[in-house]
């Protein structure tokens, strides 16, 4: 009976392996951190040398993200350029996870998050609505600016002011564990180019 109900669990398990598959990789280059990840059945590949990335997301990918930065991370300010992100793709910004307690948190300039609201942030020139949500046992900050900013031109993300609103209004922050600028999608394909100072 042990060895039916083992079978069995692996039978199922092995059947939803299409739904759950997940994979990335992560490294450095030329002293930036880079990282990708993703689910479905399709693939997220990224390439370039020191702060410039070029991320593609193919079909059947459920969730990806691909992006470049540091890590550990800081809270810093992110110069970037976003030279261009085409195809499919959900949003792009700041990202990271802040484990003890485990936080993950997104500064969206492109695209947009939701959540319970919770106010908002003035910084960088622009409005940010602040939502919070919930990811991998913890809290999820989502900072979603109002106005997307223009495609390639050089912004500055300064995630102080985030942070400090984060800690006044959602409670504790935790260890950051990277800092990054990404692009995420939930479906493909797709592609993009940026740097990151």
């Amino acid at each position: 009976m042990r060895k039916f109900l083992l079978l069995s669990a692996a039978l199922a398990a092995s059947a939803l392996l299409p739904q759950v598959r997940a994979g990335g990789t992560t490294g450095y280059t030329g002293g930036f951190y880079y990282f990708t990840y993703y689910t479905g059945s399709g693939t997220t590949s990224i390439s370039g040398s020191n702060g410039n990335f070029q991320g593609n997301w193919t079909a059947g990918v459920t969730d990806s993200l691909v992006g470049k930065g540091w890590n550990p991370g800081s809270i810093r300010n992110i110069g970037y350029n976003m030279g261009y992100v085409s195809g499919s793709w959900h949003s792009g910004g700041a990202y990271g996870w802040a484990p003890y307690p485990n936080v993950e948190w997104y500064i969206t300039d492109y695209g947009s998050n939701s959540g319970t609201f919770m106010g908002t942030v003035n910084s960088d020139g622009g409005t940010y609505n602040v939502y919070k949500g919930t990811q991998g046992g913890g809290p999820q900050y989502k900072d979603s600016r109002t106005v997307s900013q223009s495609i390639a031109q050089n912004h500055t993300i300064t995630m102080s002011n985030h942070v400090n609103f984060w800690k006044a209004h959602l409670g504790s922050f935790g260890t950051i564990r990277e800092t990054v600028f990404m692009v995420e999608a939930f479906s493909g394909p797709g592609s993009c180019n940026a740097t990151v100072w």
